[in-house]
């Protein structure tokens, strides 16, 4: 279902072309500009243009690197941005709805005329303006039924809801993976965390025992030579 919704977001964007670049980014982190060119059947400069197009949406991000055997050229390497291409298409489907749902009750509280020759609707102040004569033609404006207007709209409006309800259960999947990636990234750092802090434990308990140590040798040397002091003094005193 993911891969469908972000097939339509990027067409209604920047056309058909960029189909098969979903198909090959799907799933997958930095892929070289010129396979994703490869595989769309364009130029490079077509392919950067579609990709640009795409990164000034957000659905997509990129890294360089150069290339050294290209005389040091650089090449963009591609990552779909599935929750931000979502977020950005959920963002267009409330906009079309908010439309769609204006649209709807003003036909519900306002009355619209028709030309029966020429076919071009006018709203009630037109109409009075017009004299209820298509300025076009001079045929006479009928008043239009609402009905099939009002059945139209409805039904579009059922439409973008219904994928709303598509694009809401992606974008909660998504950031429940994301959740646990998170999760996974805080307890590997909290372990870090703490390993560092064991390993800077152990090197203070390592210094103080060294420490120790140290002092513990340098008070035996200082009592061996005591010691013998005492014993020299000794040897003096019985000559």
């Amino acid at each position: 279902m993911q891969i469908r919704l972000l097939k339509e977001i990027v067409t209604t964007l920047v056309g058909t072309n960029a189909q098969k670049a979903v198909d090959l980014l799907y799933d997958k982190k930095n892929v070289n500009e010129f396979l994703i060119a490869k595989h769309l059947k364009l130029t490079i400069n077509q392919t950067r243009n579609i990709l640009y197009k795409l990164a000034d949406e957000g659905l997509v991000s990129f890294m360089r690197k150069k290339d050294r055997k290209k005389g040091g050229w650089y090449i963009y390497f591609w990552t779909l941005s599935s929750g931000n291409s979502l977020t950005k298409f959920k963002e267009k489907l409330m906009r079309d709805l908010n439309a769609l749902e204006n649209q709807l009750n003003l036909r519900k509280t306002k009355q619209f005329y028709m030309c029966p020759n020429c076919s071009i609707e006018y709203n009630e102040e037109n109409a009075l303006l017009n004299n209820y004569v298509c300025p076009e033609c001079g045929e006479v404006l009928n008043l239009k039924n609402p009905e099939q207007d009002l059945s139209n709209l409805g039904a579009q409006i059922n439409k973008i809801k219904e994928i709303m309800n598509e694009v809401n259960s992606e974008i909660d999947s998504i950031h429940v993976v994301e959740q646990k990636v998170r999760a996974r990234k805080q307890r590997a750092e909290a372990k870090k965390k703490e390993q560092e802090r064991l390993a800077r434990k152990k090197e203070k308990q390592k210094l103080l025992k060294k420490e120790l140590k140290d002092k513990l040798k340098a008070k035996s040397k200082k009592g061996k030579s005591a010691k013998g002091k005492s014993t020299k003094g000794k040897k003096k005193k019985r000559k």
